[in-house]
């Protein structure tokens, strides 16, 4: 859950404060190293940057009835909107803090007895009431699962069976955690757990057996697992990477997570040789992005797979270089149309019209 959040609620930030410039509007994922194979590379070309958009002032919320958080080190940051967010602060022995001014004002929300707060702490919201965090206990397999439905003035907890995981939540009551029950060798055991009432209680119903063979009707033990996304109650995809060329690890369920299949997806057969890393989808109602990395015997690459039927197909082609990326990156798409990568440079790549083509943006400050 933690590199999923981390990854794409740090480049909302980024945005916020570097594209919108006082405006109100890998990992990142450890993603394997893989070894490219041999095959033909890809080149990525990027247009120049457009002028900035401006945007009109928005009014700021009501301030939250909580203690101010002075100088929060941020680790993990979900913003809502251009003004609303939430964070992971790790000094101090760590908080759970919100800001309603874009970032310039942060306040305290840590659940009374929460601790040890910081990097290993997940985080999932949805709007500006909802949230829940996930604090893993020492032995990394069990935690406690905090949540609030006012904004964090008020807080549940119970005791979860997994630490480390992927979370999501479709609304307040539905949601799901994808739990690593450990690595080896490029592989890795998961198990999927649902809650029906926003995280109290937990029923498993998936896990793959490192014993056993693959099933056919399930997850692989083999591959790292990155991402978890569904789009109602029974439809959902897992994402990750295994060293095999032309391997495409996209999975989805549409039972709810019992029964799992490797989803095609269309590849040009120049690019049969090549290995692939995806990461979850996101979804703007039936519209979806897919990101992919392609490594190369020259170059490492990114692309987007995109969909318009909720996922029931998909098309790209990645063998031109129309809508690729010279580096990959964090993601963060804020609607069909808009979407951001940053690779850690000084740069922020943008697309306005929905990952057909990128150009580059120099942001007021250097985000390297």
């Amino acid at each position: 859950m933690e590199h999923f959040l981390h990854n794409r609620s740090l480049l909302a930030t980024i945005i916020i404060l570097a594209v919108c410039s006082g405006c109100a509007a890998r990992t990142s994922q450890n993603t394997p190293a893989i070894p490219a194979v041999a095959t033909q590379g890809l080149t990525a070309t990027v247009s120049p940057s457009p002028a900035p958009a401006t945007s009109t002032p928005t009014l700021l919320p009501v301030p939250p009835n909580l203690p101010v958080y002075a100088a929060p080190v941020l680790v993990n940051i979900h913003f809502q909107d251009a003004l609303q967010g939430w964070g992971i602060a790790s000094n101090d022995g760590g908080a759970l803090v919100r800001s309603v001014d874009g970032g310039l004002t942060w306040y305290n929300a840590t659940p009374a007895g929460a601790s040890g707060l910081g990097n290993s702490t997940g985080l999932f919201t949805l709007g500006v009431e909802a949230a829940w965090m996930l604090v893993t206990n020492p032995d990394f397999y069990t935690g406690t699962l905090y949540r609030t439905f006012d904004g964090g003035l008020t807080w549940d907890q119970a005791s979860v069976p997994f630490g480390g995981a992927l979370c999501q939540f479709i609304d307040q009551n539905t949601g799901r955690c994808l739990a690593s029950l450990g690595y080896a060798a490029g592989s890795q055991a998961v198990a999927l757990y649902q809650t029906a009432d926003g995280g109290a209680t937990w029923v498993s119903v998936y896990s793959n057996d490192p014993t056993r063979p693959d099933p056919s009707s399930g997850l692989p033990f083999s591959g790292i697992k990155n991402g978890l996304t569904f789009i109602d109650p029974n439809t959902g995809w897992v994402t990750g990477s295994r060293p095999q060329a032309g391997d495409m690890y996209l999975f989805v369920t549409h039972d709810g997570g019992a029964t799992w299949s490797q989803q095609s997806l269309p590849l040009p057969a120049e690019l049969t040789g090549d290995q692939f890393v995806t990461q979850a989808p996101v979804f703007f109602g039936q519209d979806g992005y897919l990101p992919i990395m392609i490594y190369t015997p020259d170059s490492l690459v990114q692309t987007f797979y995109k969909t318009r039927d909720g996922g029931a197909t998909w098309s790209a082609n990645p063998a031109t270089s129309t809508g690729l990326l010279p580096h990959p990156g964090m993601v963060s798409f804020a609607d069909e149309a808009h979407g951001f990568v940053w690779d850690g440079g000084q740069d922020l790549y943008v697309t306005t019209d929905g990952s057909a083509g990128w150009s580059t943006r120099n942001p007021d400050l250097d985000l390297s």
